[in-house]
């Protein structure tokens, strides 16, 4: 609940007593001209409140900031390495991103980037976030400004997380592919859970799904798609089941590659080159079933064919007397097998 007028103002006092005015005026915007300000009626009171919130916390960060010696400088942006870990599937080929450089063009870049000191590489750095407003200053070969900070691996990675879970969600995918490359470094559940920006009871069941599901999908096939914002989670693991062990076949893959030498190719978005990739490898699942053939002795061939979501094994009992009955009789064991080593593999601990 909003703080009435009087107690706004006491907290802003006490927020700011131990600030340096004139060092935080160097920070605050410029006052608005008198003939600019207008009377708001009634039905915006909610979003002045609200706007006031978000203007009292970036006073607050401001206020942090100057308290623990922090400063906003300008860097060379050829001097700032991206994260060691990629979260997002694309930034240039975003369709908002040239409206984005624009923008900073126009009106400059208004909040910093996040960097840390390289060590192994001095004068350089590396973002833990701010990729987009790193990337729109190379192109317009300006400064940007920056704040940097001494922070571990683990530090980097949840910063540069819950700044994009609170500033630009990233899509299913991406998450995926961002969980499942801090899962392979070997951070825990938590850790990938906290730069998720996830509380603590959705760890196991939202960083298992987003691993689980982003294993099974290529990551060139991914990037090759793109973000695909309105792709959720049930999609994404309907593609990954016509894939086996994470790899195109090749007939597959030149189905992808006539699809992105097309013409639509180039005009669609990531929502739509999904849906043309899934369609393509869809009917070629369900109209050219897998064979897999197996001599055996005396001319005999067990033969296992592949359609879709089934898989049907032919075994020549008169060649094989007694191969089906003890496959039979093992089967519960393998499926048990199977599924033990199933949750090894996903297992973040």
């Amino acid at each position: 609940m909003m703080a009435n007028p009087r107690e706004r103002n006491q907290r802003m006092k006490s927020l700011f007593g131990n600030v340096d005015p004139e060092e935080l005026a160097k920070h605050s915007p410029p006052p608005v001209a008198d003939q600019d300000k207008r009377r708001v009626g009634s039905s915006a009171v909610k979003s002045m409140d609200r706007a006031f919130v978000s203007i009292e916390e970036e006073n607050r960060r401001l206020h942090d900031q100057l308290l623990s010696s922090e400063q906003i400088i300008e860097l060379d942006p050829e001097k700032i390495l991206p994260s060691f870990i990629n979260d997002r599937i694309e930034i240039e080929s975003d369709p908002s991103f040239e409206t984005f450089v624009d923008s900073i063009r126009e009106n400059g870049q208004k909040l910093p980037i996040l960097v840390r000191p390289l060590d192994s590489k001095p004068g350089f750095y590396q973002a833990a976030y701010g990729h987009r407003r790193l990337r729109a200053c190379q192109i317009l070969k300006r400064p940007v400004k920056a704040v940097i900070r001494t922070l571990s691996d683990e530090e980097l990675v949840i910063s540069q997380g819950v700044e994009n879970s609170e500033r630009l969600n990233l899509s299913f995918i991406e998450q995926g592919l961002f969980a499942l490359a801090l899962k392979d470094r070997g951070y825990s559940r938590e850790t990938i859970s906290t730069a998720l920006g996830r509380r603590e009871n959705q760890v196991l069941s939202y960083v298992s799904a987003l691993t689980n599901t982003a294993i099974l999908i290529p990551e060139h096939l991914a990037r090759l798609i793109g973000s695909a914002p309105s792709v959720g989670r049930p999609k994404w693991e309907k593609l990954g089941s016509l894939i086996r062990d994470r790899e195109l076949t090749s007939r597959q893959q030149s189905l992808v590659d006539g699809l992105r030498e097309s013409a639509v190719w180039n005009d669609s978005d990531s929502d739509k080159r999904f849906a043309m990739v899934l369609k393509a490898l869809d009917q070629s699942a369900k109209t050219e079933p897998a064979i897999l053939e197996v001599p055996v002795s005396g001319g005999a061939i067990i033969v296992a064919k592949r359609a879709g979501p089934t898989t049907r094994i032919s075994i020549p009992d008169n060649h094989l007397p007694g191969l089906s009955e003890w496959l039979l009789q093992r089967l519960p064991e393998l499926v048990e097998e199977f599924q033990a080593n199933q949750g090894k593999d996903s297992d973040m601990s």
